[in-house]
């Protein structure tokens, strides 16, 4: 198939998926003006995964719109969570998977879930002219803001393409700095992982009172609060934009298992068959969840 229609057939399937933005790009190695420090990301070059790579098809889905209620009334998850943690365009990648097999290309998925396994997406993206890496280490674009799902296949197919790369519009703000509870982001667009909401949620070896120490702005498994903060997703906050995908959710349902009233008295059989189905990937065990929760309890007494 020549490289042009098969590109086509890549955008026609993208577009039956939900996906929202594709991008090709060469598998050469990503410098530092797209990943930053390159030594961090060794081995996980693209042609480190796949030997012979030629190509990298990036992948976006917007996610602004996977929200619950935010007073104190109700608990809150991220919006990756909330939309499916990388399996809302893990998934719609595999039709475009079996088309490359099909003319006989190597084709491999690569998702945001397992970090030591994946090219650096993020470093990708940017060279994909999907964005910027900002100062809470998100990708940031003047269209979706910060919230973007993204994916990837490396392939042998030869169908990468220049993109234009973003300029870095962050300037001199740095609202997710100052408006992090843990002080995660020592440097900026670099995320102390340890001390992420995001990462002591997940963690058993973090006491309770470690976590009470924190403002949770009631979040208890994962965290968007430097999200929120950036000047470049205020109007996604007011009104996200109206996506294939989005229009799947259903904030009224998902409203319903994140009351606080609710949260609080949930027995760890309940947690099992109604929330936990939602935490696709990394699934919080009950004991873990109690803890987060009664912080929040803990913290709307005070």
């Amino acid at each position: 198939m020549l490289k042009n229609k098969l590109k086509e057939r890549i955008r026609e399937i993208a577009v039956k998926e939900l996906i929202d933005e594709v991008r090709f790009i060469d598998a050469d190695d990503l410098t530092e003006d797209y990943v930053g420090n390159v030594s961090q990301f060794k081995g996980r070059q693209p042609q480190d995964i796949m030997k012979g790579a030629k190509s990298v098809i990036l992948t976006s889905v917007y996610i602004g719109k996977f929200v619950t209620d935010t007073n104190q009334d109700f608990g809150r998850m991220s919006r990756l969570v909330l939309s499916g943690y990388y399996a809302n365009i893990v998934k719609p990648l595999h039709p475009i998977i079996e088309l490359l097999k099909s003319e006989g290309y190597r084709a491999e998925i690569m998702d945001g879930e397992s970090d030591d396994k994946t090219i650096p997406l993020k470093g990708a993206a940017v060279k994909a002219g999907l964005g910027w890496i900002g100062k809470n280490s998100m990708l940031i674009s003047k269209k979706y803001g910060s919230f973007q799902a993204l994916g990837a296949i490396i392939t042998d197919a030869d169908i990468g393409e220049y993109n234009e790369i973003s300029k870095n519009f962050c300037g001199g703000c740095d609202k997710c700095i100052q408006v992090c509870p843990a002080n995660a982001i020592e440097t900026p667009q670099i995320l102390t992982r340890p001390k992420c909401l995001s990462d002591m949620f997940e963690n058993e070896n973090v006491s309770k009172d470690e976590i009470n120490s924190i403002k949770l702005d009631n979040y208890f498994f994962e965290c968007d609060i430097c999200q929120n903060a950036c000047t470049w997703n205020q109007a996604h906050i007011r009104a996200p934009l109206d996506t294939p995908y989005g229009r799947l959710y259903n904030p009224s349902d998902m409203n319903k298992l994140v009351s606080m009233e609710w949260l609080s008295v949930l027995d760890e059989a309940t947690y099992n068959e109604k929330l936990l189905p939602i935490m696709i990937g990394y699934q919080l065990p009950f004991d873990l969840f109690k803890r987060n929760i009664s912080v929040i309890v803990n913290q709307s007494r005070k």
